[in-house]
């Protein structure tokens, strides 16, 4: 059987191509033909064990085939993946509301930004007509499109295995905290550098790594954060590090000391999984997919009340053994994830469609 998994664009790092290369992985293991489909061309380093092919190009098809579509906004040609053979699956990962780049980018920006995301629910209004199932990455997800009327909605985790260190990080970096994520407006990096502002008071020789990538359309959004951080004096603590590999980003968070989230829109969040794989501390706060991602783990907060979230990290990170149980329920979470029974779900799912 050919399964035929159709993206934008095959990328090595984000959540969707995280995602669409560990499904690959699956499928083989299953004894299916795994197909990358994708309307830009590939970049960075080359699909593995997997056939990759430009949409419009000769595609070995079947009227058994299976077409995964990963959604995040429109983009892809609906057209063609409507007129290919066989079952059809949506795989949605999150559409971005317009109002988070209002008033952070330029009015031409946030009008694109606004077509943008009433053409994405066009389109998942007519996905929900002929697809036959859609396969979304968290529970927040799922409540996102189950007005459309759907068939058979299913929630299973982004695919991938994560690093799980065996070592505990001990708390000696002088209160360093970081995030990682695209410095674009919904992440709130703003509000982390308020927060460390806060923080930094009490921890004068601490350091905010911020681990991301500026989107070029998005470059006035990351000059208000730099000027942010000029404003509050902040520079040479407030690092904005850029373009680091995996190895590197690893080595970012065993030089801290928390994990911290300001982020208000997250369709699944793979990097507080890899910060539990770390064994680093996660405070994150409750809006999206934060809470059903970190499961029993971390520390959630609903308010950004910034006084009282530092007195709460604080108390957690000086007492060894509420840190102690911090990681562990980490941990705990994390293996959700790493032993997920993948081959037998997604069997099952196939078979039911």
């Amino acid at each position: 059987m050919n399964v035929f998994q159709h993206l934008d664009e095959l990328k090595d790092s984000d959540g969707v191509g995280n995602d669409a290369k560990g499904l690959s992985k699956e499928f083989k293991n299953l004894g299916w033909n795994s197909h990358f489909v994708t309307r830009l061309p590939k970049k960075g380093e080359k699909a593995e064990s997997s056939q990759y092919h430009l949409c419009h190009s000769d595609l070995p098809l079947t009227k058994n085939d299976i077409h995964i579509l990963h959604y995040a906004g429109q983009g892809y040609p609906l057209d063609y993946f409507q007129s290919l053979p066989g079952k059809k699956i949506l795989r949605f990962h999150n559409i971005t509301p317009a109002f988070y780049y209002k008033n952070t980018t330029t009015s031409e920006i946030y009008n694109s930004m606004e077509r943008f995301e009433s053409i994405s629910y066009l389109e998942i209004a007519s996905l929900a007509i002929f697809c036959d199932a859609a396969w979304c990455d968290s529970p927040y997800n799922g409540y996102t499109i189950e007005e459309y009327g759907f068939k058979n909605i299913i929630t299973i985790p982004i695919c991938k295995s994560y690093y799980s260190s065996d070592i505990h990080l001990e708390n000696n970096n002088d209160g360093a905290i970081c995030f990682l994520g695209r410095f674009s407006p919904q992440k709130k990096w703003e509000d982390l550098i308020d927060f460390f502002f806060v923080w930094e008071k009490t921890h004068p020789d601490s350091k905010l790594y911020c681990v991301g990538s500026v989107i070029h359309a998005f470059h006035g959004y990351f000059d208000l954060l730099l000027k942010k951080v000029s404003d509050l004096n902040l520079e040479g603590k407030v690092l904005f590090l850029q373009g680091l590999s995996d190895e590197e980003v690893l080595q970012v968070l065993s030089k801290s000391d928390a994990f911290v989230s300001m982020s208000e829109h997250e369709g699944f969040c793979l990097p507080v999984l890899e910060a539990f794989g770390m064994g680093l501390p996660v405070f994150a706060y409750e809006q999206g997919a934060i809470g059903s991602t970190m499961r029993e783990g971390g520390i959630k907060f609903h308010s950004k009340d910034y006084k009282r979230l530092a007195e709460n990290m604080e108390d957690c990170l000086s007492d060894s053994s509420k840190r102690l149980i911090l990681i562990q329920n980490q941990k705990k979470a994390l293996k959700y994830y790493n032993y997920f029974p993948w081959q037998k779900q997604l069997s099952g799912l196939v078979s039911n469609l």
